[in-house]
């Protein structure tokens, strides 16, 4: 299917800001503020964004936290992880998984935990660092050495890429009870400016036509009972949502996203690939 072309996703203009670390595994201590000294700069690894969320319903919580990283490709054998702090004091790493390709020389990651119980005891705490094995070398980004910072109930996206503006954190196409399938996006934008659009550009047709829905802001989106994500939230990202009935015969849509502020559009499509949903999904 002929990709439709539009500006890159600003993530992928990796010429990010982000001082990371290289040290050897000697270098680590497992203390209650996890202290990486640059030996020098690199940007072979960032994290790009982070999403944290927490419910409670009558006794039983869950935790979850999703990590989003780049990282030079400098050979096939690797290992990519978050180095997270425990509430107990001790770090432990959280191995994420290859994704895709953004181009020749640079890969995504991502992965999550999550955990749930009848009890009120969180297993991680607030702090945690990027950590990348390649080539008998192990790289860090620990966001200038300060780490990175999730509190238990802020909740909702932390863009920790700087020129990353909008990004989209799920699609879906499903039946409607009523008939014809429902074509459902949900997105993330910085707050950059009150005034804003943000708008789904999808095609049916492998792009000889296309069509648009616009999303609306969302104030509050419910990450589960009694937790609510706050539009902004702390860290200044507002949710977007937007929904439309189209033909039950669409079993498939093609979808990009651009967000408009400013004078300027920022689009995610997927690096390159697109979105695309389906009934099968």
């Amino acid at each position: 299917m002929r990709k439709y072309i539009y500006l890159f996703l600003s993530v992928i203009a990796f010429s990010c800001t982000i001082d990371n670390d290289v040290l050897n595994d000697q270098g680590i201590e497992d203390n209650h503020v996890l202290e990486l000294k640059s030996t020098k700069s690199s940007n072979t690894v960032n994290l790009v964004k982070a999403w944290n969320s927490y419910s409670y319903y009558r006794g039983f919580s869950t935790w979850t936290r999703k990590f989003t990283v780049r990282v030079s490709n400098l050979a096939y054998d690797k290992k990519v992880s978050i180095y997270h702090e425990k509430v107990d004091g001790s770090w432990e790493e959280i191995a994420l998984s290859y994704n895709c390709n953004i181009d020749d020389q640079n890969e995504i990651w991502t992965g999550k935990y999550e955990y749930s119980g009848y009890t009120t005891d969180r297993v991680f705490d607030d702090e945690f660092v990027v950590k990348y094995d390649v080539n008998g070398t192990t790289y860090w980004d620990n966001n200038n050495d300060n780490n990175y910072v999730i509190g238990e109930k802020e909740i909702g996206s932390l863009f920790a890429q700087q020129d990353l503006n909008v990004n989209v954190d799920f699609g879906s196409l499903y039946p409607y009870y009523s008939g014809g399938n429902i074509f459902n996006v949900v997105a993330d934008v910085r707050n950059i400016d009150p005034n804003k659009e943000v708008e789904v550009v999808y095609t049916t047709d492998g792009w000889q036509t296309k069509q648009y829905l616009q999303l609306e802001f969302t104030p509050r989106y419910y990450s589960g009972y009694a937790y609510v994500l706050i539009s902004p939230n702390q860290f200044n990202i507002e949710r977007w949502t937007g929904s439309v009935i189209v033909d039950s015969l669409l079993d498939e849509i093609e979808y990009v996203v651009v967000y408009k502020v400013n004078g300027e559009e920022y689009w995610d499509n997927n690096y390159g690939k697109n979105y695309i949903v389906n009934t099968t999904n």
